[in-house]
Formats: C-alpha cells, structure tokens, sequence
C-alpha cells in the first residue's frame, strides 16, 4: 500500500501558520524553513517600506548604491536634478545586471551585455540595431517606490506601497531632523551581519525583558511607532508633569 503523498510547501506553511498560538514561540519551521523564507520575503519585505541608504551616500548627480532585499536588486541613484531615484538593476534587454558594485558614480547606467544605456533618470538612452518603430520610451528601467525622510532613503517594491508613509515620516522626521543627515559625509561603515533568522531577532527586540537593564537606551527612544499606550512600557512613556 502507499504510502500518503507528503503535503506540498504551500500547503505545509498554511498549516503551520493557522495552528499558531499567539504569545507562544513559533514553530521550528519558521525560522530554518526554505518555504518559509521565500514566504518571509513575498509577504513582508517585498511589500513593506525597507531602509535602503542614507542621502549622504548619493551626494552628487550620478552617485549611486545597490541594495539587495531577497532575489531583488535595486539601484539607489541620484538623478541630475538632484532627486533620489531607485530602479530595479535588471537590464530591459535579456534581464542581466547592469551594475555589479555595491557602490559608485556614473553619468549613465550602461548594461555590460549588450550596452543599453540608460540615464540616471532610468530613461533609456541607447539601444543599437533595433526594429523600424522600436519605442525607446517603454523600455526604461523599472522604477522602485522612493522616499526620503530626514536623510533617509527608503524604497519599497511592491506595485502599491503601504499608504502610511506619511504618517511614519511625520512621527520620526522632528527626531531626525536636528542632525541634518541630508548633508552629512560618510565616515565609516560597519555592517552587522547577524547568523539568524530575522524574527528571532526581532522578537528578541520586542520582548523588552532587558529593557530595564538598560536605562539609557530607553531615554534615546522616540515615541513607539503604531503601539496602544497600554502596550507601551512605563519607562517608555512620555513624561507627563504633575501639579
């Protein structure tokens, strides 16, 4: 007799998710699970507003970094009337990455395949031996969702944004603001790679057991963003004066 069919990932990963018990630790899945992963980066970071650079690391008409999240690379370039754009680094041609280094300046973005070039306003500028009526217009890079605020450069690559990026710049922009970020100049930079899952260390974050450990954390902390006053922590709370 055979035996049953093993459920497909799909399948698999609705399951483990519709048996989730709030307040409990997520099963092992979750975390070293492939399926997972993949589900991680569709639903979350690919439709969700992620930080990408700082301002100060495109100062200059041309300047440019790359960004991965997940499969995708995204471009971050300041264009020559001095806006942040972002573009997806895939090349309108036969879909080869166009630029390789984490960083740089161009004055155009040229694909190394076959050299269609493009501006840094991602039009494109040139694309040899096409057909009679070949439309240069619809072949430019595809744009990803930009914002900046207070020196900070988000990008977001789903179709529709979330619609609360307005409301999140208003919250944080008074507390960033004063250092002027817009204008500042890399010193140095130092990447924390962490060997885990991101949940884990975001639970870790959230759970706050440390908190009180740490008092002078707590005191650079700025309002906690779309949190109920109840769900706050009281060293977390604005100080209200008593008369």
């Amino acid at each position: 007799m055979n035996a049953p069919a093993a459920p497909d990932p799909v399948t698999r990963v609705a399951a483990l998710v519709a048996r989730r018990a709030p307040g409990h630790s997520l099963e092992a899945p979750f975390y070293v699970s492939e399926a997972f992963h993949d589900l991680d980066v569709k639903a979350v970071f690919a439709r969700s507003w992620i930080f990408a650079a700082t301002e100060a690391e495109v100062p200059e008409p041309g300047d440019y970094v790359t960004v991965a999240v997940g499969p995708y690379s995204v471009i971050v370039v300041r264009d020559d009337e001095e806006e942040v754009r972002a573009f997806h680094n895939v090349c309108r041609h036969r879909g080869a990455r166009i630029l390789n280094e984490e960083r740089g300046s161009v004055g155009n973005i040229v694909c190394g395949y076959h050299h269609w070039t493009y501006g840094v306003d991602g039009k494109l500028r040139h694309a040899e031996s096409q057909v009679p009526g070949f439309d240069p217009s619809c072949f430019g890079l595809k744009p990803v969702h930009v914002r900046t605020v207070g020196g900070l450069v988000f990008l977001c690559l789903a179709a529709q944004p979330p619609e609360d990026f307005d409301e999140f710049a208003a919250k944080v922009e008074p507390y960033i603001e004063p250092h002027n970020l817009s204008n500042a100049k890399v010193a140095k930079q130092v990447d924390l790679v962490e060997h885990a899952n991101w949940k884990l260390t975001m639970e870790n974050n959230r759970e706050c057991y440390h908190c009180a450990g740490h008092p002078e954390l707590q005191r650079c902390y700025f309002p906690l963003y779309n949190f109920d006053e109840g769900d706050v922590p009281p060293a977390l709370r604005p100080v209200t004066s008593v008369s």
